[in-house]
């Protein structure tokens, strides 16, 4: 190989590093945000004969990477064929202020920190609209929902206590 050929091996490889270091820094920039696992569910504090202790518990944990601030609590409702055509009935949930076992939003998360939302368990709160989804907006204005199923068996016991007629 003469020097000329080297030279364009070594620019070329120098280019593909390049590339992919551009590739990577817009990726980390742009698209790497930080995740929240969101969660719903029916929860009973001890002691459970005293008042108010069973409680609807929405909790959300940043999975990373880097710092998540959590500002509001959503929900939306649709039947199968409003989803189709994307008709969603939206709305938005103010959480207990005045329950000193709730956490407050909004509310920045390091990655792996964790907080719980605490909602008191009465006929008429977010499950009497029958929501298909929960979750939890960030400041990049980006809803982080949890699982289906988690709706659904918290549905189910919300049925198993005040009866599927209150829906």
């Amino acid at each position: 190989m003469d020097s000329n050929t080297i030279a364009i091996l070594v620019s070329f490889l120098s280019l593909a590093i390049a590339g992919a270091s551009l590739g990577w820094n817009i990726y980390r920039d742009v698209v790497l945000k930080p995740r929240a696992k969101v969660s719903v569910t029916r929860i009973v504090l001890v002691p459970p004969h005293a008042p108010n202790s069973t409680n609807l518990k929405i909790s959300a944990v940043n999975h990373g990477p880097g710092t998540i601030r959590l500002n509001i609590i959503r929900f939306k409702n649709a039947t199968r064929s409003q989803r189709i055509r994307r008709k969603w009935t939206h709305g938005i949930l103010n959480h207990d202020w005045e329950n000193p076992l709730s956490g407050q939003l909004p509310k920045s998360l390091e990655v792996g920190e964790a907080i719980d939302l605490l909602f008191p368990w009465t006929d008429d709160n977010l499950f009497l609209r029958r929501p298909t989804h929960v979750g939890i907006m960030d400041s990049f204005g980006r809803t982080h929902w949890c699982s289906r199923k988690d709706v659904i068996k918290t549905q189910e016991s919300w049925d198993e206590d005040f009866g599927p007629a209150s829906a």
